[in-house]
């Protein structure tokens, strides 16, 4: 109880000092950070996931946190422990990674109920690169009634060389390891980094949101989907913008973007995403 009380009495002291970085303590009893912007109260209230081993202060999220803040929103964008208190830099790809998906989920969840007991109302969330991937994750494992809308900016999964035979021979790897209880951290190309090394059942987590399972994901899903994609992303697998308009969910292209929406299609990226946030 005087721990939970300290913790608490940190939060208060960290928003009061600066207005917008909030402190909280995750299920692994891991401080995590976040930037909080609050808004008008009859807009919903948006949380903003990063990519792949990034932080919030990344500069697409941070564009998106400061452009739907200007709009009115209230914005929450955390940054994701990845084991680590108080994670304030990207994680090098060469680290020894303990975290997991599900770690993940769980901290998205406690950011929701922080969120949803500050500011009643509905919740857009909005996602870039594989934060888009970790926030279909949570809807499709969560029936959560506080979201009202999914936005996913360039949504990708994390790419392995090789394609599916590649990833299916790293899984029934990973399958044999976890099964003979071999928590051994390994070594493999994954996403962008040539060599990241992981728990087996770490990396496994990530592994096994395949492509086909994202767009799976997105065809199950109840609430609204938009998908904002860069027309020039030269990150994505070869026809990956089609295969998601087949989804049936709503997709938007800004012509020429790449990756991080940035430079001068950041405007674009804004427009998009305050058009996409009206109910």
């Amino acid at each position: 109880m005087i721990r939970q009380w300290l913790f608490l009495v940190g939060i208060a002291l960290a928003t009061s000092a600066s207005g917008r970085e909030i402190i909280l303590e995750m299920p692994n009893h891991l401080a995590a950070r976040a930037e909080y912007l609050a808004g008008a109260a009859d807009k919903p209230a948006v949380l903003i996931l990063h990519g792949f081993l990034q932080t919030h202060d990344f500069h697409t999220v941070h564009s998106m946190a400061e452009g739907l803040s200007d709009a009115g929103y209230t914005v929450l964008a955390p940054t994701l422990t990845l084991g680590i208190p108080y994670r304030e830099q990207s994680m090098a790809c060469e680290a020894i990674h303990g975290h997991s998906l599900q770690d993940d989920e769980a901290e998205i969840g406690s950011w929701l109920t922080w969120l949803e007991a500050k500011r009643h109302g509905p919740i857009i969330l909005v996602g870039h690169s594989t934060g888009s991937m970790e926030l279909l994750a949570y809807l499709s494992h969560h029936r959560d009634p506080r979201i009202v809308k999914l936005i996913g900016a360039s949504i990708i999964e994390a790419t392995l060389n090789g394609g599916e035979p590649a990833r299916t021979r790293l899984a029934t790897d990973l399958e044999r390891r976890i099964k003979a209880h071999d928590g051994t951290p390994v070594t493999h190309q994954f996403s962008y980094c040539g060599r990241y090394t992981s728990t087996p059942a770490g990396l496994l987590s990530y592994l096994r949101w395949s492509p086909e399972r994202i767009l799976e994901a997105a065809r199950a899903l109840r609430v609204p989907v938009t998908f904002i994609m860069g027309g020039s992303d030269d990150r994505l697998p070869s026809g990956w913008t089609e295969r998601l308009m087949q989804t049936g969910k709503k997709v938007r292209i800004i012509g020429g973007a790449g990756h991080f929406l940035d430079g001068e299609h950041e405007f674009e990226l804004q427009d998009a995403l305050t058009e996409e946030a009206r109910l």
